[in-house]
C-alpha cells in the first residue's frame, strides 16, 4: 500500500512538472505570434485554473513577508519611541524632585535670615531604621563648625539635637526620642515659673508629651509650645508643636498635653544646626 502511495505521489510530481514544461514553451514559443495553436489553447484553457493557484499563492507569500518586514519596523520604532518616553519621564522626575528642593532651600533661607540665630544647613544622609524616631545623621561635621549638644531645627521647628560630632558628619537625636527630654512652655499664657517637660509620647510615636505641668497651668488645645531656654541647649522661643489634648492625672496634681510636633520627622530631609547667635 505504501508503495502504491509512493508511485501515485512520483506520477503527480512528474504530470506536474510536464504540465509546468509545456506551460513554459507555450509562453516562451509564443512570444512573437499573433495566434496560438489549438492544442495551445486547449492546453492554456485546461490549466489556467492552476495558474491562477500559483498566482496566488505567490502573492499570498509575497504579502506575507512584506507583513514581517513591516512587523519588524513597527517594533523598531515603537521600542524608539518608549526609550523616548523613559527618558522625558526621568527628566521630568528629576525637574520636580529639584523644584520641591528649590521650595525647601527658599523656605530654609528665608527662616535663616529671619531667625535671630546663627545658623548652618545641613542634609539628612542617613537614620536608623530601627530608630525612625531616635536619630538621623546629617553631613556636617566639626570641620564645618559643628559640636556636641547643638540644637538642630527647621523652619516648622524643634528637630532635636546633636549628639556625636564626626569631621564631616554629625548624629543628631530628635526630640521623639525618650532619652532627650526638652523644658518647654506655654506660648500663649507665658505663665512666670510654669514649665514643662516635653518627652517622646509612648502611644505613638510621632507625638510628644507635654508633662509635670502645675495644675492651674492655663493650657488648652490649639496653644502652641515653645522651647523655655532652661538647661541652656535649647534657646528660647524654639516652636515646638501645637497641642491636640489636655489630661490631668487621676490625683490632680499634675496636668499633661498630647502635643503635635510642628516637624513631620517622616520627612526630613535637610535641617538648620544652631551654632550661635546671630551676628549684628
Amino acid at each position: 500500500m505504501a508503495k502504491q502511495n509512493q508511485q501515485g505521489r512520483r506520477s503527480l510530481l512528474l504530470l506536474l512538472a510536464v504540465v509546468l514544461g509545456l506551460l513554459l514553451l507555450i509562453v516562451f514559443t509564443g512570444d512573437g505570434r499573433e495566434k496560438l495553436t489549438p492544442v495551445e489553447d486547449v492546453l492554456l484553457a485546461l490549466f489556467a485554473p492552476v495558474q491562477t493557484v500559483f498566482s496566488s499563492a505567490g502573492q499570498s507569500i509575497q504579502s506575507f513577508f512584506e507583513a514581517i518586514v513591516s512587523f519588524h519596523q513597527l517594533k523598531t520604532e515603537n521600542e524608539r519611541l518608549q526609550a523616548e518616553i523613559d527618558f522625558i519621564q526621568n527628566q521630568l522626575v528629576k525637574f520636580l524632585e529639584l523644584q520641591k528642593e528649590n521650595h525647601r532651600f527658599r523656605q530654609l533661607l528665608e527662616f535663616k535670615q529671619s531667625s535671630g540665630h546663627a545658623l548652618l544647613a545641613a542634609e539628612v544622609i542617613a537614620r536608623d531604621p530601627s530608630q525612625w524616631f531616635g536619630t538621623i545623621t546629617v553631613n556636617r561635621g566639626y570641620l564645618d563648625g559643628v559640636q556636641r549638644e547643638m540644637a538642630v531645627i527647621t523652619d516648622r521647628g524643634l528637630v532635636g539635637m546633636v549628639c556625636t560630632v564626626s569631621p564631616n558628619s554629625s548624629q543628631v537625636i530628635l526630640v521623639t526620642d525618650p532619652r532627650l527630654p526638652v523644658s518647654a512652655m506655654v506660648q500663649r499664657s507665658r505663665d512666670p515659673g510654669i514649665v514643662g517637660i516635653v518627652e517622646s509620647y509612648s502611644k505613638d510615636p510621632s507625638f510628644l508629651n507635654l508633662t509635670y505641668l502645675p495644675p492651674d497651668t492655663r493650657i488648652q488645645p490649639g496653644d502652641a509650645v515653645i522651647s523655655s531656654g532652661l538647661g541652656g541647649i535649647f534657646p528660647k522661643g524654639l516652636y515646638i508643636g501645637t497641642v491636640k489634648e489636655v489630661k490631668e492625672d487621676q490625683f490632680g496634681l499634675v496636668l499633661s498635653a498630647v502635643v503635635e510636633p510642628g516637624v513631620n520627622f517622616n520627612r526630613l530631609e535637610e535641617v538648620l544646626i544652631v551654632i550661635g547667635p546671630a551676628k549684628d
